[in-house]
């Protein structure tokens, strides 16, 4: 963080801030399927200069899945640290994320576009990274 005065924001440097959102429809997760790393995760994204983690968690959940998660819902379930390979389409070398992850319920099922593949998964079909936070959606 010394070498770049930006801090975790700044996206030249090795370790990026990012925050996710698990938010479930009944008893299903919802999850998107990450357009570089063709994979199934939490929607998520990077934190924005100025922008708290909470709020890029709520953002980036609308902006992929075309929904809306309930105001003031959000609680904080996890820090993790990720390793993310290099992408030359965004010109971003390998890097790590420091990824702050936020339990919120669901406003509706109403949905506007979504900007990637949306998918509704039961805890045995969701990555096994995952399955540990259905137990949030039991508890609630």
């Amino acid at each position: 963080m010394l070498a770049h005065p930006a801090g975790l924001r700044d996206r030249k440097s090795g370790l990026h801030l990012s925050a996710s959102a698990m938010v479930f429809d009944r008893f299903k997760g919802i999850f998107i399927r990450h357009p570089y790393l063709h994979t199934i995760l939490l929607p998520a994204g990077h934190v924005e200069p100025g922008e708290l983690p909470i709020v890029c968690a709520v953002r980036e959940f609308h902006e992929e899945t075309g929904l809306m998660v309930q105001a003031g819902t959000g609680q904080l379930i996890d820090v993790n640290l990720i390793q993310i390979p290099a992408n030359p389409i965004k010109h971003e070398g390998q890097h790590q994320h420091v990824d702050f992850r936020y339990y919120f319920m669901l406003e509706s099922q109403l949905q506007n576009s979504a900007e990637l593949p949306v998918f509704r998964l039961e805890q045995k079909r969701a990555p096994e990274e995952f399955q540990a936070y259905f137990d949030l959606k039991l508890n609630s």
